[in-house]
C-alpha cells in the first residue's frame, strides 16, 4: 500500500504576476479552508455552538433553529470536517484498512464493494492493500496500516496460522477475517460455508453419473483449501466412494498457472477420470487449458467444477459450473462485524457469520461419455 501527498507552496502574488508564476493560476484558484471559527464569525456565534451543532452526537444541546442555521452555512461556505483534528479530539480515524491477497483475483472486488457500501454509511475512509498471498508482506502491510491508526482491520488474505491476527490482538486492533479462517477460531470471521458447497458439487456430478472423480486442491495452508478438500474426501466416504491418494493433487498456489500445472499431473495419473472439482474457480480455468492441451474436451470427455463464481465466468466459451458465494453480502456483514467490535470495545468474545453457498450449474459440467451413450441407444 502506496500513498502519495502531493502540494504546492505557492508564493503571494498580486493577480497579474500570479499568471506568470508557473504556480500561479493554482494560487488564484486556491481557496482556503473554511474553519469552525469562519462559520462561527459569519452567524457571529461561539465555536463551541458551531461545533456542537455539526455534531450527531451533541446537536440535540441546541435549539433546532440554530442547528439548521449552522448547517446551511456550512453546506454554502463548503465547510468539510478536518479529519487529523476530528481524530485527535475523539480518538477515531474513521478509517479501516483492507487487506486481500491478489488483486488480480476478481473474486475480491464485489466483496470489496459490499464492505464499502457499509462503510459510506458511518463516514468511514478504507485503505486498500494485498498481500500478495504472502504471509510477511501482509504483516508489514498490516503495520504500517495500524501505524496510520487504523480503527480496524478487514483481513481477507489470513493463512491458518497468521501472525497478523496475533499482532492486531497485541496492539488491540479490532480486526474481522473474512473468507479464510484461522485456526486457533478466536477472531471475528464471516466465512462460506465450505463443506456444504463441496457436497454441493460431489452430489451434482453423482447425479450426472460420474463415479471416477478428482478433485485440484489448494495449499493446505490457506483454511478454504484445506477445508474444501476435507469436505471432499468426507463426501465422497458418505456416498461409499472410495478416494485414491491419486485422484487428489494439490496446485502451489490458488491461480490458474497452478491449476494447469496440477491439472497436467492429474491427467497423466488418471486416464480414466471422468470429472475433476477444482478448489477455486481460477484453478478450474488452468485445469480446462490443460485438458485442452491433451486433446480432452470440456465437458465432453471430462467434466470441471469451480468454486466462488467469481464474475463473468458464463462469458468464457465453456460457461464453468462452480460454487457460488455471496460477494457482496460477506463485505457488507464483515464491515457490519467490524463496526460493531469498534463501538462496543469488547474483545472478551468473538462472533463467527457462516452464509450459504448454492449451486450454478452451466455448460462444464455433464454426463460422462458412457452415460450418454447408454441413454442415446435406450
Amino acid at each position: 500500500m502506496y500513498t502519495v501527498d502531493i502540494g504546492f507552496i505557492v508564493p503571494a502574488h498580486s493577480p497579474q504576476s500570479a499568471f506568470q508564476s508557473p504556480f500561479g493560476f493554482f494560487a488564484l484558484i486556491q481557496k482556503k479552508r473554511v474553519t469552525l471559527r469562519d462559520l462561527a464569525e459569519h452567524l457571529n456565534i461561539n465555536t463551541s455552538t458551531v461545533s456542537r451543532a455539526l455534531s450527531e452526537k451533541s446537536n440535540g444541546m441546541i435549539s433546532p433553529e440554530v442547528v439548521k442555521r449552522v448547517r446551511k452555512a456550512a453546506e454554502e461556505m463548503g465547510y468539510k470536517q478536518n479529519a487529523a483534528a476530528y481524530a485527535l479530539k475523539v480518538g477515531s480515524t474513521k478509517t479501516i484498512g483492507m487487506i486481500i491477497p491478489d488483486l488480480m483475483n476478481p473474486v475480491f472486488p464485489p466483496i470489496i464493494r459490499g464492505i464499502q457500501s457499509v462503510l459510506d454509511q458511518y463516514g468511514y475512509t478504507a485503505f486498500l492493500a494485498y498481500s500478495q498471498n504472502n504471509e510477511g508482506v501482509a504483516r508489514t502491510e498490516v503495520e504500517r496500516l495500524i501505524s496510520r491508526g487504523v480503527d480496524g482491520i478487514i483481513y481477507a488474505a489470513a493463512f491458518r496460522k497468521d501472525s497478523v491476527v496475533d499482532l492486531c490482538k497485541k496492539q488491540g486492533v479490532p480486526l474481522v477475517l473474512v473468507n479464510r479462517v484461522v485456526d486457533q477460531g478466536d477472531v471475528d470471521t464471516v466465512k462460506v460455508d465450505d463443506t456444504l458447497g463441496i457436497r454441493m458439487a460431489v452430489d451434482h456430478l453423482l447425479d450426472l453419473g460420474h463415479q471416477k472423480i478428482g478433485f485440484i486442491a489448494g495449499p493446505k495452508d490457506i483454511s478454504v483449501s484445506h477445508i474444501r478438500l476435507r469436505a471432499f474426501t468426507q463426501t465422497m466416504s458418505d456416498r461409499d466412494l472410495a478416494v485414491d491418494p491419486h485422484r487428489i493433487v494439490e496446485a502451489h498456489a490458488l491461480s490458474e498457472t497452478a491449476g494447469e500445472e496440477a491439472m497436467s499431473l492429474f491427467l497423466q495419473k488418471n486416464p480414466d477420470a471422468t470429472a475433476v472439482i477444482a478448489s477455486n474457480d481460477l484453478i478450474a480455468l488452468g485445469c480446462i487449458t490443460a485438458m485442452t492441451q491433451f486433446g480432452y474436451t470440456c465437458p465432453k470427455r471430462m467434466s470441471i467444477v469451480g468454486f466462488n463464481n467469481m464474475p463473468y465466468l458464463d462469458w468464457f466459451a465453456t460457461p464453468l459450473t462452480t460454487v457460488s458465494i455471496p460477494h457482496f453480502q460477506m463485505g457488507e456483514r464483515s464491515a457490519d462485524l467490524l463496526l460493531k467490535r469498534i463501538k462496543s470495545g469488547n474483545a472478551d468474545f468473538h462472533e463467527e457469520v457462516l452464509l450459504k453457498p448454492r449451486l450454478v450449474v452451466r455448460k462444464s459440467t455433464a454426463a460422462p461419455a458412457k452415460t450418454r451413450k447408454k441413454i442415446e441407444a435406450s
